[in-house]
């Protein structure tokens, strides 16, 4: 069975290596084998990580990154991290799966941390989605269109009044959220749920922007979700193998008579 790599953005923080490898553990006691790769901060490395399967026999991995928003790391430095393990082992088949990023089971995964929340869901209760934000608006524009065409399916899951976004950089801050859902919704109660995928500095700085708003935050990130390794495992299905092109054997000049 091919092994999967969850590739993370890293962090200096250690509770973010707790979750992605905790992630990773789970998959593996579910039978799918994986292992981790951070793009910076701390090993093991993009490279590390392709010795290892290839020191355990492995012909083959299969990369999921594991990041939100379609931003700058996801553009860029996934590529790049790809293209260091084929230069450290070419003899390692490296198929790279899309990013868990925007998909539905993502606000499943919320779903499961809003329901672990110190707040009683229901008709009068709002629930903020807080991302990082990016400078790159696509990133944030691909969020609001994944809870626009989603969101009603995440309110109905939960029985509560609303689903709104809300962002630390580039957009709309978490006590403007709380103050139109109360004004707009009707919201007597709300909880800020964290779209990060492992705990660290970002969870960080949205505990303390949910203080500032008088917002509840649900506990936990998306790597301790079910549905999160749902989602890593439908990625690893749907990464297309890359085509291997056989050389052509060089063609002679001379003709052959045939007669």
């Amino acid at each position: 069975m091919t092994t999967l790599t969850l590739l993370a953005h890293g962090s200096p923080d250690p509770r973010h290596a707790r979750d992605v490898s905790g992630l990773a553990a789970r998959l593996t006691a579910a039978g799918v084998p994986a292992q981790v790769a951070y793009l910076d901060h701390h090993s093991p490395t993009p490279t590390e990580a392709a010795q290892a399967v290839a020191a355990a026999g492995q012909p083959d991995t299969t990369v999921v990154p594991l990041l939100v928003a379609p931003a700058y790391h996801a553009r860029v430095d996934v590529p790049a991290a790809v293209r260091q393990m084929r230069a450290a082992v070419p003899t390692l088949s490296v198929t790279t799966a899309e990013p868990v990023g925007l998909h539905p089971l993502l606000l499943r995964a919320a779903a499961e941390l809003a329901q672990a929340a110190q707040v009683e869901l229901g008709p009068r209760t709002g629930v903020i989605l807080a991302a990082a934000g990016s400078r790159d608006l696509r990133a944030t524009a691909a969020i609001e269109t994944l809870v626009r065409q989603h969101g009603a399916a995440l309110v109905e899951t939960l029985g509560v009044a609303a689903v709104r976004t809300a962002y630390l950089d580039g957009g709309r801050p978490l006590g403007r959220i709380r103050t139109l859902l109360r004004c707009i919704d009707g919201c007597t109660a709300t909880v800020a749920v964290p779209l990060v995928i492992a705990d660290g500095l970002l969870r960080d700085r949205m505990v303390r922007a949910a203080e500032r708003a008088d917002v509840a935050l649900a506990p936990g990130s998306l790597a301790d979700t079910a549905a999160m390794a749902d989602l890593v495992r439908l990625r690893a299905a749907l990464a297309v193998t890359p085509t291997i092109v056989a050389p052509r054997r060089p063609t002679s000049s001379r003709r052959t008579v045939v007669g």
